[in-house]
């Protein structure tokens, strides 16, 4: 079936707006290597749009210090807020990093960032690797959730899907995502065409790979899935 020009500009519209450049999209493997990031990003997904600033200034922290590709696990994200002094400091020196910070700006989950990896490294999930171990066995994810949402608090559920997608462990809540971004995007439910087509036309006209385009909208909607309703 041939997809629509109409179609494919509403959708890639859509792309654009609430994904962003897709000069700025990451792929996968950038958080699959480094269960620090998966955190940061996570906890501070409910924060005001910030979760890829933050994640940009712990990266820049992080490779003045060394250069090479962040694979950093909870333990070595612990051993920043050592460095820093605390996590009122770590927002300023690490998380607002060559940045102006300021306390009434849009706020940094330091405190709940060191909270989850001191819980994480307690339970011996140090990596994504160990946390999909940990997936393979409903006890032992249970009680990651449980020391997850203990450190996190309100918006916790919010947070934990957003740290299973980028670790790449299924998620039901989230659906299909290509197929609830369009259906929102279109205001219907019976798409007009197959979604891996509408999803393949318009990354062709975004001038992405499709799976980069999928994995984008996959972040957006861990987040902001339950607003489509009112965005579509």
């Amino acid at each position: 079936m041939t997809i629509s020009t109409d179609t494919v500009d509403a959708v890639a519209a859509a792309c654009r707006d609430r994904l962003g450049d897709p000069s700025a999209w990451v792929a996968s493997d950038a958080y699959r290597q480094s269960l620090a990031l998966c955190i940061i990003e996570s906890v501070q997904s409910t924060s005001g749009h910030s979760e890829v600033t933050v994640v940009d200034r712990y990266l820049a922290y992080r490779k003045a210090r060394e250069d090479k590709p962040v694979t950093d696990g909870a333990r070595e994200l612990l051993r920043t807020f050592e460095e820093a002094g605390s996590s009122d400091q770590w927002a300023g020196k690490i998380g607002s990093y060559k940045r102006r910070y300021t306390a009434t700006g849009v706020p940094i989950e330091a405190r709940h960032i060191q909270q989850v990896a001191e819980k994480l490294h307690h339970l011996r999930i140090n990596s994504v690797e160990d946390l999909l171990s940990a997936a393979d066995s409903d006890n032992a994810l249970d009680a990651v959730h449980l020391a997850w949402v203990d450190a996190c608090g309100d918006g916790s559920e919010v947070t934990w899907a957003h740290l299973l997608m980028l670790a790449g462990i299924p998620h039901t809540d989230l659906g299909t995502a290509a197929d609830t971004f369009i259906s929102a995007t279109l205001g219907t439910t019976e798409l007009p065409g197959d979604t891996s087509e509408i999803l393949a036309a318009t990354a062709e006209q975004l001038g992405v790979d499709p799976d980069r385009l999928d994995y984008a909208i996959r972040r957006w909607l861990s987040v902001h899935g339950r607003m489509l309703q009112h965005v579509a």
